[in-house]
């Protein structure tokens, strides 16, 4: 069905409570203001692609996957378009997103006014071989309902963190 909510939706809420900032390897930075899972920012301040930190080295043959990601979309009360894929940023190592491959170009959070409050999660990985994705995500409707449960089954990914922030879209 059309109208129905993805089960993506439910594994990436499995996903945040699971983990959340639990081992603390990562950190995003929006303008001066870190993300700890419980911040409340505009869409202004997050607009511009934030700073990634990790507070651990990892070894050489370990790549990296950073996903964000919005599972309240089109609103909190009716996801049905959710999980709505923000910014994907693959195969890069340590602190160095520039050697990483793009999947999906960082787009803002942008909820309509009226949809409630959203929460944007971000979720790191590691994976021992590379991520060989053919499929880019730049247009919006290749965003909507991202199979996250696949894509993590079938590139071998393991959850190492999660933190998230959350914009009312009032």
């Amino acid at each position: 069905m059309i109208n129905e909510i993805s089960s993506d939706v439910s594994y990436l809420i499995n996903q945040i409570n699971e983990i959340i900032n639990n081992k603390n390897i990562l950190e995003i930075i929006y303008e001066d203001e870190k993300i700890n899972g419980n911040n409340c920012l505009t869409k202004e301040q997050t607009q511009q692609k934030p700073t990634i930190k990790m507070s651990q080295h990892y070894q050489n043959n370990k790549y990296l996957t950073l996903i964000m990601i919005d599972p309240d979309a089109p609103s909190s009360d009716q996801p049905i378009t959710g999980p709505f894929i923000h910014w994907m940023l693959t195969n890069f190592q340590e602190n160095n997103e520039i050697d990483g491959l793009s999947i999906c170009p960082y787009m803002g959070p942008g909820p309509r006014p009226g949809t409630g409050r959203h929460r944007y999660i971000f979720l790191l990985y590691e994976s021992t071989e590379q991520i060989k994705e053919e499929k880019t995500f730049n247009d919006i409707p290749q965003r909507r309902k991202f199979p996250l449960m696949k894509f993590v089954s079938d590139n071998n990914l393991q959850l190492l963190d999660v933190t998230l922030f959350t914009v009312d879209a009032c």
